[in-house]
């Protein structure tokens, strides 16, 4: 698994709270200006595969994390890990541990959701805030079927489900242009399918996690109340998180401090599938 053999990238274990563990992995001189890399559901550390050395000879810490229940980091049989506060204190614990002052923050999708409900909580430490296709500010059609998920029969299933072609046929879907997915990237996605926890930590996730979004007018008044601007770069393929465009425009109406970027064919890992662009529309304000 990333990233062995890679000599430029080092990781460690961390624990945050509560005996929870997550794995780490990062880039560059510990004490450079940190830049903190938050993947999505279902993702790993490897998502930021092509963002750790480059940040690195940037001149920052690039650091991120396998958030819990995904890659190597534990994978709690506990409901209550899974939902949105806890996971926000899992945060809050890994800046202790790190004794992280000060920490610009780039996340996607579900993680995207966490880092901006931290900021909004009135988390200090984290300066500036980067959101990649934030799972807060769109729709994600395949949680219609949450009801179904909710049986113990589906938990239990779920290793079973997860094959390396179901994880194959999922990761062509967060793509813009799946022919850019390799034999090596499904590997990556499905190995950490190999510890059963894995299967049941996402069940427990989807049914779990805050998906919805809110309102654009409240959710304006809210980043209004921020201390800087919120960048946000959108894949324009995106077919897990939808209708987040008009919501973002919504936002800038209602007077939301947003810095607004587009990847026309991206989709929703579009931080995976066009990393150079991404990291230059994120760190442009750097």
């Amino acid at each position: 698994m990333f990233p062995a053999g890679v000599s430029e990238v080092r990781t460690r274990t961390v624990t945050v709270r509560d005996g929870l563990r997550l794995r780490l992995a990062e880039s560059g001189a510990s004490d450079a200006p940190p830049v903190l890399l938050l993947h999505g559901w279902g993702a790993s550390i490897y998502m930021w595969r092509d963002w750790l050395a480059p940040l690195a000879a940037m001149g920052y810490r690039a650091m991120a994390v396998d958030l819990p229940g995904h890659g190597l980091s534990d994978k709690p049989e506990d409901d209550a890990i899974y939902h949105l506060a806890p996971l926000m204190q899992v945060m809050r614990g890994l800046l202790d541990v790190e004794r992280l002052q000060r920490v610009d923050v780039i996340a996607q999708s579900m993680a995207g959701t966490i880092a901006l409900e931290l900021a909004l909580a009135g988390e200090q430490r984290i300066g500036r805030l980067a959101l990649v296709n934030p799972a807060c500010f769109g729709v994600v059609p395949l949680l219609r079927i949450t009801p179904l998920l909710h049986s113990g029969l589906v938990g239990r299933l779920m290793p079973y489900l997860l094959t390396r072609g179901s994880v194959a046929r999922a990761h062509r879907l967060v793509y813009g242009d799946p022919s850019r997915i390799t034999s090596h990237d499904v590997d990556q996605y499905w190995a950490p399918s190999q510890f059963p926890a894995y299967s049941r930590a996402l069940w427990r996730l989807a049914i779990h996690f805050e998906w919805a979004r809110q309102p654009a007018d409240l959710m304006a008044r809210r980043l209004a109340a921020l201390p800087h601007p919120v960048q946000v770069v959108l894949g324009g393929r995106d077919r897990l998180v939808r209708d987040s465009r008009p919501y973002v425009e919504a936002l800038v109406r209602y007077g939301a401090p947003l810095e607004v970027g587009l990847i026309a064919t991206g989709g929703h890992a579009v931080n995976e599938e066009y990393p150079r662009e991404v990291l230059d529309l994120v760190m442009a304000t750097g």
